[in-house]
C-alpha cells in the first residue's frame, strides 16, 4: 500500500507537468492553422474587437477591411498583420491577438491511461498534450511510450521530456496517430532493510538501479552509516559495496542494477550517540542503540529536575542531513505529548536535548537572605 501511494504521488506529479506542458502550449509561440480561434483588441474599436475563427482560406474576415491571412503566424506576428491592414482605415491602432483555441484533430491513446480511445486535441500539438487529455494511471511506463502512425512506429522515452534532458521527444502529432502507453514491467521485488524511510519488500520493474528503488523508499535516517550500504545477492557469496554518494549522483558504475530477490542493507553508524542538557538528575552524553522516543530519552537521563525542569519547553537540536553545519531546533511540549495531544518525536544520531530550566519565583525569606548582603546601602 505504501508503494502505491508513493507511485501514485509521483503520477500526481507527472500529471500536474503535463497539464502545465498544455496550457503553455497556447502562449509559447506556435502558429496559427486553420480553425484557430483567436481574440483580436483594437484599442477604442468595440466593433473590431472580438473572437474569429481562421477560415479554410487561412483568412479572418475584418469588417471594412474583408479578409486578412494569419495562418503560418504566432500571436504576435498576427498583431502586426492586422495592424498594417487595419492602418488603411485607423490612425495608429493598438491590436492585440491572443489564443482562444486551437483547431482541433483526432488521435487514440490507448493502454495505461484513464481515459481510453479518442482523444480531441488541438492542430500542432504534441504527444504531452494528448497524455493530459488522456490521463494515466500510477502503472503507465512512460518510459516506453509509442506513437502508431500509418505504417510507423516511434518509440518515444517521454521521461526524458519531463525530466529536461530531451525535449524533442514530444514530437508534434497528427490527426489519426494512435499513442500507445504500456504497463510498467514488474519483475519481482527487492527487500530493503535499515535506517531508511520505508523497509520491507520493493516492488520494482526491469532495469532498476539503486537509486532508483531509493527514490522509491524516501530518504535513509540521520544515523545510516552511508559508508556501509550493502546489496546482498543470492548469486554473490559477498555482499556488494555501494558507494551512496557517488551513486545518487548518477555514476553509472556506482549505481548498480538492482536484481529481483536482492536484499539492500543500510547499517546504522556504530557508536551512535545522543545528549541530554538543562534540568534533568543526570545530564550527559548517552548511547543510542534502538529507536527512542523523547520521553525515554529524557527519562534515560534521570527525568526531569523537579521544581527546576521545564518539560513544557524542550528543545531538540539536531544536524540538518542537507547540511550538517546547520543546526536546526524544534521545541516540544513534553507535556502535551504524554497527556496524547501532540505526537511524539523519536531521537536520532546526535541530537542535543535541553530542558529548560525553571526561573523559580523566591519566597519571602530567599529574597531577605538575597538583599540583606546590601543592606548598608539603606542606612
Amino acid at each position: 500500500m505504501i508503494i502505491s501511494r508513493q507511485i501514485t504521488v509521483i503520477a500526481a506529479v507527472s500529471m500536474f507537468l503535463l497539464s502545465l506542458a498544455a496550457t503553455m502550449a497556447l502562449c509559447d509561440g506556435s502558429n496559427l492553422v486553420i480553425g484557430d480561434i483567436i481574440a483580436v483588441t483594437v484599442d477604442g474599436e468595440k466593433e473590431l474587437s472580438k473572437p474569429y475563427q481562421i477560415n479554410g482560406d487561412g483568412c479572418i474576415e475584418v469588417s471594412m477591411i474583408g479578409p486578412v491571412k494569419l495562418t503560418g503566424l504566432n500571436a504576435s506576428d498576427a498583431a502586426a498583420a492586422l495592424t498594417t491592414a487595419l492602418n488603411e482605415i485607423l490612425v495608429n491602432p493598438q491590436v492585440g491577438v491572443q489564443f482562444l483555441e486551437r483547431a482541433k484533430m483526432n488521435v487514440f491513446v490507448v493502454g495505461q491511461v484513464l481515459k481510453r480511445g479518442l482523444v480531441d486535441v488541438g492542430v500542432g500539438d504534441r504527444v504531452i498534450q494528448a497524455l493530459a487529455q488522456a490521463g494515466y494511471d500510477d502503472t503507465a511506463d512512460l518510459s516506453h511510450v509509442n506513437v502508431r502512425r500509418a505504417d510507423e512506429i516511434l518509440a518515444l522515452d517521454l521521461t526524458k521530456y519531463l525530466d529536461g534532458r530531451d525535449l524533442s521527444v514530444n514530437i508534434e502529432l497528427l490527426s489519426g496517430d494512435t499513442v500507445v502507453v504500456p504497463r510498467v514491467d514488474m519483475v519481482g521485488s527487492v527487500m530493503v532493510l535499515g535506517q531508511v524511510g520505508k523497509t520491507g519488500p520493493i516492488p520494482i520493474k526491469r532495469d532498476s538501479t539503486f537509486r532508483d528503488i531509493m527514490g522509491l523508499i524516501g530518504n535513509v535516517a540521520v544515523d545510516a552509516d552511508l559508508e556501509k550500504i550493502t546489496v546482498k545477492r543470492e548469486s554473490q557469496p559477498e555482499p556488494i559495496q555501494i558507494n551512496y554518494q557517488a551513486a545518487m549522483a548518477g555514476d553509472p558504475q556506482a549505481d548498480i542494477k538492482i536484481l529481483p530477490g536482492d536484499t539492500i542493507f543500510v547499517p546504522q553508524t556504530e557508536g551512535a550517540f545522543f545528549t541530554v542538557l538543562g534540568g534533568v538528575n543526570r545530564p550527559g552524553q548517552y548511547p543510542l542503540k534502538d529507536k527512542l522516543m523523547l520521553s525515554e530519552a529524557i527519562g534515560a537521563a534521570g527525568g526531569g529536575t523537579v521544581n527546576v525542569g521545564d518539560l513544557r519547553k524542550v528543545l531538540i537540536m539536531r544536524g540538518s542531513r542537507l547540511d550538517p553545519k546547520v543546526t536546526e531546533t524544534t521545541t516540544v511540549d513534553l507535556t502535551q505529548v504524554l497527556a496524547g495531544s501532540l505526537p511524539e518525536p523519536s531521537v536520532k544520531r546526535g541530537d542535543v536535548i535541553y530542558v529548560t530550566v525553571h526561573k523559580p519565583k523566591l519566597t519571602g525569606l530567599q529574597m531577605l537572605q538575597y538583599i540583606m548582603p546590601f543592606a548598608w546601602l539603606f542606612r
